[in-house]
């Protein structure tokens, strides 16, 4: 299995070198963890001091303070078609950074699509197409903040597990990695999936809002040399403005932070222990 490499990187002042990697260390033990096992995925994900000393062969994941966006993030692609992302510098950018990390790893070039039955929460002529192509987008069905859990006391996203396309439901079965999700093609609140029909590549969305599933029309997609990811994620951030920005920390996100607080302290007493324990070894005791 071939190793995918994926950079941390901030490009603002406001986000330090020491917040990077504790966030790249968590978003690692996801990935190792969680996500690589369930998505037959192999990765490093690791933090650098600045975008220059980011290795030619990694993904990054840059953190910035404006990233012209209506969204909290954007997938990209270079010159070269080598998949970038870039996350909004707010206060909840960990989360944010561990679900563009988990979608890159997922589909790195954006355009990887399944075949399924429509959406069961869709609703007019949708609901009557016998198949549809769905992008895979791990973390947009279950995206809500309330859905996510910590890796190291940070908070990652929630994702959905490959069994997300299955055909019919099992009790048995995880559809996402924390369970939230119950059903295939199932969408949570403040969620959503975009899906095609095969036959016109006229492209839709399911999106729960308010505790309302609505179906949106996307149209006719036509991606003008960049990726499908790309091309339907811009149509989602026009659409969905202001949604993820994290600009004001919530109550899930203080309480994770107040969690990793308690870690860095754990870690800093063994950090102390480690230190006396050398200069003893150091002074032949």
């Amino acid at each position: 299995m071939t190793t995918k490499h994926v950079a941390l990187v901030s490009d603002t002042p406001s986000v330090s070198l020491a917040d990077v990697s504790n966030v790249s260390a968590a978003i690692q033990k996801q990935v190792t963890r969680d996500f690589g096992p369930l998505w037959d995925v192999n990765a490093t994900v690791d933090a650098f001091p600045k975008l220059e000393a980011v290795p030619v062969d990694y993904w990054p994941v840059i953190i910035r303070d404006d990233i012209n966006q209506p969204g909290a993030a954007g997938f990209h692609t270079d010159n070269n078609g080598q998949p970038f992302s870039l996350v909004q510098a707010d206060a909840g950018w960990g989360l944010t950074a561990s679900h563009e990390t988990l979608e890159m790893l997922a589909d790195p070039f954006g355009n990887r699509t399944i075949a399924g039955a429509p959406p069961p929460q869709a609703s007019g002529k949708v609901k009557k197409l016998a198949r549809v192509l769905y992008l895979v987008e791990v973390c947009d069905p279950p995206e809500d903040e309330s859905f996510a859990y910590r890796s190291n006391g940070v908070l990652v996203s929630d994702f959905i597990t490959p069994h997300f396309y299955d055909p019919t439901s099992s009790a048995v079965v995880r559809y996402s990695f924390g369970g939230n999700v119950k059903a295939p093609h199932q969408v949570l609140r403040n969620g959503y999936v975009s899906f095609g029909d095969p036959l016109t590549n006229h492209w839709y969305q399911v999106l729960v809002q308010g505790g309302k599933a609505v179906t949106k029309s996307l149209g006719i997609i036509n991606t003008s040399g960049k990726s499908l990811r790309e091309t339907i994620d811009h149509e989602s951030r026009k659409a969905r403005k202001g949604y993820r920005t994290g600009e004001v920390a919530s109550a899930k996100l203080l309480a994770a932070a107040a969690g990793q607080n308690a870690i860095m302290e754990a870690a800093a007493g063994r950090a102390a222990l480690l230190r006396a324990h050398i200069k003893a070894l150091m002074n032949g005791k």
